[in-house]
């Protein structure tokens, strides 16, 4: 059994987690802003500073908040062979999900990745897998390259900011120099928490974990339950929500989400 929240990425790992960083190869999620691109057309981002309010917002409850926390307990749970769990914890992130727009860059995402994982790299991805969206699936490639819990997460979240910065910069629009001073503010909030986030995940996820053997289903369900009171997670964002949902109806628009 690895201990992935223990460990430094290695060589190969890094240029692992560059590929799994990018938001052109393999998945293409510069075609998505996450919500960004309704939030200029509805005034909330209207220049630099507000684009950073509006992304450390995002930052400190979409992604420190809840996505990150909900991937690195699929991995922790993989981890320690407990596949049921991670399982429940997928659905949980799936059905999470609170605009039609949000599901299908989830799921687009994820066969994007799937094709890339089978076609390029022969993995064989079973099919249920990807079934709940990206972040379940980035989750699983982590630990099956045997990536550390704090590099994958810092990897999964900057993905996320970057992506939303560049489609603010093409779109507000905003000058490279000033997409660099946000994404620079953004990364180093990020960074300044990741350890404290992981450390607490794992420490959480230990104090609740039982012998996979003894769990039943509804023990996980359960479980899940537990973590996340006891973490304090939740992807209860209605005006993103909303953002997302006008989105669907927006006029004129250059990205899918």
């Amino acid at each position: 059994m690895v201990d992935i929240s223990a460990q430094s990425a290695q060589p190969d790992q890094l240029g692992q987690l560059l590929m799994l960083a990018s938001s052109n190869l393999p998945i293409g999620s510069y075609t998505y802003s996450q919500g960004v691109e309704s939030a200029i057309e509805s005034g909330v981002i209207s220049d630099e500073a507000s684009t950073l309010v509006f992304m450390q917002d995002y930052l400190a409850l979409a992604v420190i908040g809840y996505e990150l926390p909900v991937l690195g307990l699929i991995m922790l749970a993989l981890g320690q062979g407990n596949d049921a769990l991670a399982a429940n914890l997928a659905h949980d992130y799936h059905a999470s999900l609170e605009s039609k727009e949000f599901v299908l860059e989830s799921q687009q995402l994820a066969q994007a990745m799937v094709s890339w994982l089978n076609e390029v790299l022969s993995l064989g991805i079973p099919a249920e897998i990807p079934e709940d969206g990206y972040l379940p699936l980035f989750a699983h490639i982590a630990q099956h390259w045997q990536l550390p819990l704090a590099q994958s997460m810092t990897t999964y979240g900057f993905a996320q900011l970057e992506n939303m910065v560049l489609a603010a910069v093409k779109t507000v629009p905003l000058g490279q120099m000033a997409g660099q001073r946000i994404l620079w503010q953004l990364q180093s909030e990020l960074a300044a928490q990741i350890d404290a986030v992981s450390d607490n995940l794992r420490r959480t996820f230990n104090e609740l974990m039982t012998s996979p053997d003894s769990l039943e289903e509804q023990d996980c369900q359960q479980l899940c339950q537990d973590l996340y009171e006891m973490l304090n997670i939740s992807n209860n964002l209605p005006n993103l929500a909303i953002l997302s949902s006008m989105h669907e109806e927006q006029y004129s628009r250059l990205f899918r989400s």
